[in-house]
């Protein structure tokens, strides 16, 4: 094909299962990633059920349709308990489909036969994607390449039109610098993925999650806190880790500007700027002297004195910041 007649191709418009996410007619599969127990099974449950519902799902919209859930983890019992708690209603809601695994049988063949038998299906969440491909040497790019040439042949060829995949799969367990190295195996996996979902806790004691998407196409989602609601088994987002991080600093900086206007309050006589900044703690010595200098520019403190050994700087309240009761007392004039 010459680049003449790519470009005279017409395509259809991206058809997405949730908005800017999850998209159909993909030739590769989607990943929701974490570490053991951070939630990814909760997560990819209440995607599923939003989907059939057609409600929103992270803030985005989603195209209702029926769904498949390949499961080999969880007891019956726990997934009718979680559809119960998500609200999934079989009588109002799109057709959910729950395929367990068979350890006698082939589970993409397994796959297979359920798709064709429903071809109103169009997401399907397979949980786990070294469970459903049976990979020979997980860490193997060539053991993990023929699991995806099989995967292609008997799935994404025929159904990738329609459907589209999101496999729960696992971490490392040593954290890595860049994203696509924190999944679980071979490199060739990451090389085979449209969009992942990265979901873990900030360390073991710490109950909050965080999520963030890396996507081949769409809209991706920064590192951002989620809210969890352990009664409707829901997760929504939160603040991003960059919004809370700014908000920090902002609340650090209100409390040093007030400790400052508070030093040269109970110290009306003309103060050096070590005084003030050395009884400040907390904080660190640049963002201290960084506040202290944004106080003299917007003129809440006063600077006196030529800089020199006989006049050093020396600062105090600016006017307008004294109490009127005080100035008056000081017989300082408005």
């Amino acid at each position: 094909m010459s680049a003449a007649d790519l470009l005279a191709m017409k395509f259809e418009p991206e058809q997405w299962i949730v908005g800017d996410l999850l998209r159909v007619d993909s030739k590769r599969i989607s990943l929701l990633a974490g570490y053991p127990h951070d939630g990814k099974s909760t997560l990819a449950m209440q995607m599923c059920v939003a989907v059939t519902k057609g409600i929103r799902f992270l803030g985005r919209d989603t195209l209702r349709s029926s769904a498949i859930l390949w499961q080999s983890e969880a007891e019956l019992r726990k997934v009718a308990a979680s559809l119960q708690a998500l609200g999934y209603n079989p009588h109002t809601d799109e057709e959910l489909l729950v395929l367990n695994s068979s350890a006698g049988e082939n589970n993409l063949d397994a796959l297979r036969r359920e798709l064709i038998a429903h071809p109103e299906v169009r997401v399907v969440v397979i949980e786990t994607l070294d469970d459903l491909l049976r990979i020979a040497d997980l860490n193997k790019n060539t053991a993990a390449r023929e699991a995806f040439e099989r995967f292609d042949t008997k799935i994404l060829n025929d159904f990738s039109h329609r459907c589209a995949f999101l496999a729960l799969h696992h971490m490392n367990k040593e954290k890595r610098d860049r994203k696509g190295h924190m999944l679980m195996g071979a490199t060739v996996i990451g090389g085979k993925t449209d969009a992942v979902w990265y979901l873990q806790r900030q360390s073991d004691d710490d109950e909050v999650r965080v999520f963030e998407t890396v996507n081949r196409s769409g809209r991706h989602i920064p590192p951002t806190y989620l809210k969890f609601n352990k009664d409707t088994q829901t997760n929504t987002l939160d603040k991003t880790i960059a919004e809370a991080k700014k908000e920090a600093r902002e609340q650090t900086g209100d409390k040093i500007k007030e400790a400052i206007l508070n030093f040269f309050s109970l110290h009306p006589d003309s103060s050096f700027e070590k005084d003030c900044l050395n009884v400040i703690e907390g904080a660190s010595s640049d963002a201290k002297r960084r506040i202290f200098k944004s106080l003299l520019a917007d003129g809440s403190i006063s600077k006196h004195g030529r800089g020199t050994k006989n006049s050093p700087y020396v600062f105090r309240l600016a006017e307008s910041r004294i109490p009127t009761e005080e100035r008056k007392e000081a017989g300082v004039t408005a």
